[in-house]
């Protein structure tokens, strides 16, 4: 398990990688348009956003995998999924929250803690989904590649354009959902 400080540095990296992978992967959609349309220009560009998406896509999935002992301990387990420890945070917040109150004579509404419980279970389970296809894309993002570099459209003819442009998107999708879910989980407790 890493240290908290090398945990972070590898969490901003990784969040760092997935920004990049998620631009990547959506010019590369972009670019894969005009295969559709029957326009296989710029050849060389797609091949090159396809390398780059891979590559970010596979160091953000090591990055990630290099956390993940740390995440799993120190916020799955000690955290999201523990109700005494989360039931005292919410506590204290309550507390901190009466005091705001009393200060400025405004009644905040906080929600139950049960509820708030619940939320942070679901919200482990989301991240857990969203490895799993993270992993499924980091694979279809591999046999985009494959495919484009041995399909030369101006020699092979226009015909797997739309397997590639399906690939493209399920690929592109998989780490926009990563990264929307990983935002998310990150929002209720990062490393």
């Amino acid at each position: 398990m890493l240290g908290f400080t090398a945990a972070r540095i590898l969490l901003v990296l990784h969040t760092a990688l997935g920004v990049s992978a998620v631009a990547a992967g959506t010019h590369l959609v972009i670019w894969l348009r005009r295969y559709l349309r029957g326009a296989a220009g710029r050849r060389r560009a797609v091949l090159k956003f396809a390398w780059i998406f891979f590559a970010l896509q596979l160091c953000a999935f090591v990055a990630g995998n290099l956390m993940y002992p740390t995440y799993k301990v120190e916020v799955r387990t000690a955290y999201l999924e523990n109700v005494p420890a989360f039931t005292a945070q919410e506590e204290l917040h309550a507390k901190a929250v009466t005091n705001v109150e009393a200060k400025f004579g405004q009644v905040l509404e906080a929600p139950a803690t049960e509820d708030l419980v619940k939320r942070a279970a679901k919200a482990a389970r989301f991240f857990d989904i969203k490895e799993h296809w993270i992993a499924l894309g980091l694979f279809v993002s591999g046999g985009l590649l494959l495919l484009l570099v041995m399909w030369d459209p101006y020699r092979d003819g226009m015909a797997l354009a739309p397997i590639a442009m399906g690939f493209a998107i399920l690929a592109c999708g998989t780490v926009w959902l990563g990264a929307i879910i990983g935002v998310l989980t990150a929002a209720w407790r990062a490393v």
